[in-house]
């Protein structure tokens, strides 16, 4: 997924989405250096996220034993 920044208002981008419908994400929640035209890829990363099940899986278990 990308997004295109549109302009920055106050502590929100305005991103444009790829179904052309435009979006305000704080800007606390973007790379620090972004600015207007900027594209940014959003990515699921599977193997962290695989990684993580398994951890908490491994709590839950310990806990509830």
């Amino acid at each position: 997924m990308k997004w295109i920044v549109d302009r920055i208002e106050g502590d929100f981008a305005v991103v444009e989405l790829e179904n052309k419908q435009t979006a305000d994400i704080p800007l606390k929640s973007l790379p620090e250096k972004i600015k207007e035209g900027d594209v940014v890829s959003i990515s699921i990363d599977e193997n962290e996220t695989a990684d993580r099940k398994k951890n908490i899986d491994s709590l839950a278990k310990k806990l509830f034993k």
